[in-house]
């Protein structure tokens, strides 16, 4: 299938063994125009295929992602790998209709490896309970009739980063795309208490859970824990030979 590429894009073809492999998450900022709040918003996804100079990722949901994604549109995908945090520029080539929407990158600078391990995710377990959080916006389209409280959701640990955390939680909870949650749980003896938002939802093996992304709120007060949890269990396993 012939592939697109954007009017007036300079590409540059980096080698694939740079990139992320095969069902790899990866996070991809996007800048918002000013009509939706002219922010960086970053959401994870996952690579679905790479060649010929294209990165494949699944099409990640946010708030506008109808009235944003278009071919041509910058993005930058980021990605944990052994030296750190890795960062490339890409144009979105073309946005694909298949059994998983995707959307075919072509990237447009080098490789930049950035010695910082907030991206960096791990994997993790442990309970969770994640309770609302007092004023979010969203939390009325639940159903601004009912007084009732909305429940802490007991949730699970999937991987941890210094700057969110994947949960797997309960089908049907009021835990969806854009909800803010305050998430409380027990880091190697420690309690780490850390508001957050869900910038993510996909199916989980499980028939009756969900597994969402948490995007830490700043500042983020166990960053130090965080970061030297991440650390450690990296380097366990590059010492059993995992990536």
């Amino acid at each position: 299938m012939a592939r697109r590429t954007p009017a007036g894009a300079e590409l540059t073809r980096s080698a694939p063994a740079h990139w992320p492999g095969l069902n790899d998450r990866v996070w991809v900022e996007v800048q918002m125009p000013d009509s939706f709040g002219g922010e960086t918003i970053r959401i994870p996804t996952r690579v679905e295929d790479a060649h010929d100079g294209t990165l494949v990722v699944a099409a990640p949901s946010f708030r506008g992602d109808l009235h944003v994604v278009a071919p041509g549109l910058p993005v930058a995908v980021c990605w944990a790998g052994q030296r750190g945090q890795s960062r490339q520029d890409f144009l979105i080539a073309e946005v694909v209709r298949r059994r998983v929407p995707a959307w075919d990158l072509v990237p447009c600078s080098d490789v930049v490896v950035e010695q910082r391990r907030r991206y960096a995710r791990v994997p993790a377990s442990g309970g969770v309970h994640v309770t609302p959080v007092h004023g979010d916006p969203l939390a009325a389209e639940v159903d601004p009739d009912d007084p009732v409280e909305e429940p802490t959701v007991p949730a699970q640990l999937v991987d941890l980063s210094e700057g969110g955390s994947a949960l797997s939680v309960p089908a049907g909870s009021w835990l969806r795309l854009g909800r803010l949650a305050r998430l409380a749980f027990d880091l190697e003896g420690f309690p780490v208490h850390q508001e957050g938002q869900v910038v993510r939802s996909l199916d989980s093996l499980e028939a009756d859970r969900l597994e969402v992304v948490v995007a830490f709120a700043e500042p983020v007060a166990a960053a130090d824990r965080l970061r030297r949890y991440v650390m450690q269990t990296q380097i366990r396993q590059r010492r059993g030979g995992d990536r």
